[in-house]
Order: structure tokens, then C-alpha cells, then sequence
């Protein structure tokens, strides 16, 4: 799968497109943190604004956005027909 990560939300209630995750790291990018978060076996990142801070704790939930989400097959872009 593929989304960008100014799409990719840390969220506090569960709910539709939003699934259990682990934070791996957070990385400083001045007004903005990108958070590495593991979701499923596979890595997500999710930019933040500073003012947001980082969640408490290692377990998160992400959300992510349907429309946002892109399927990949080995390496490449999954186009659907029409």
C-alpha cells in the first residue's frame, strides 16, 4: 500500500480505516515530526505539526484514509479499470 504521510493520522478513538499500530521512532523536521509507526508488519509514517507532540507510549491507532490509499503489487502501482 502506499499513502503519503501528511495523510496518515494519529488518532485516539477507533473506527473506520483505523487500525492498531506500534511507534518505532520519531524523527524532528522542525514545525513538523514524522512518526514511524508499524502497522501490520509494514512501516507508516505520519507527519505531524510540533504543537500536536508525540503520543504517550508505544501503542497508537492510525488512520488511514481510504481515498488517500494507493494498492501496490510487487513494487508497482495497482491501477483499477474502469
Amino acid at each position: 500500500m502506499g499513502v503519503r504521510p501528511e495523510y496518515v493520522k494519529i488518532v485516539t478513538d477507533p473506527g473506520p480505516n483505523t487500525f492498531p499500530g506500534r511507534l518505532r521512532g520519531v524523527t524532528d523536521h522542525g514545525a513538523q515530526r514524522v512518526l514511524e509507526v508499524e502497522v501490520a508488519g509494514q512501516l507508516v509514517r505520519t507527519k505531524t505539526p510540533r504543537e500536536e507532540g508525540v503520543p504517550a507510549g508505544e501503542e497508537v491507532l492510525v488512520h488511514l484514509p481510504r481515498a488517500k490509499v494507493l494498492p501496490y503489487a510487487d513494487g508497482r502501482l495497482v491501477l483499477r479499470s474502469s
